[in-house]
């Protein structure tokens, strides 16, 4: 479920944010999945949620480099616990918001944001006072 409303969006702990901040190019990507996916087994998730992991940030670091950023812009990535499931957060320079486009059969790309939507309770966007966006996915520990 999408959620546009930033208020709804899951808070940060004050402390225990894994944070990776890389320069925007496409080896980025790859280091906010191994990033994600260490931190998802470091606290022991089972198998299933770490990929499940390291494909929604692999989506959600995609597009903030294609669509949020330019080559050399930071791009962050980060990851906490809530009460309600483990959340990753990926922030970057543009205030352009992200859509959700309809799935199609012949389609190469704009498919990211609608797995995401499929594959996780929650996610969605919020601008940033100090600029830019974060996009955000809460997932949800298999019990």
């Amino acid at each position: 479920m999408m959620i546009t409303d930033s208020q709804l969006r899951p808070t940060p702990p004050p402390t225990g944010v894994a944070v990776l901040e890389v320069e925007s190019e496409p080896e980025s990507i790859k280091a906010a999945r191994d990033f994600v996916a260490d931190w998802f087994t470091e606290h022991e998730y089972d198998g299933d949620l770490v990929y499940l992991a390291r494909t929604v940030v692999t989506e959600l670091a995609t597009n903030a480099h294609r669509h949020g950023s330019a080559n050399g812009d930071p791009i962050t990535t980060r990851v906490f616990h809530t009460d309600a499931g483990p959340v990753i957060e990926v922030l970057d320079a543009s205030a352009k918001l992200p859509s959700v486009e309809p799935l199609t059969l012949d389609g190469l790309t704009g498919r990211g944001l609608a797995m995401v939507d499929l594959m996780v309770p929650a996610w969605g966007f919020a601008r940033l006072q100090e600029g830019g966006k974060v996009v955000w996915a809460l997932l949800r520990a298999h019990a």
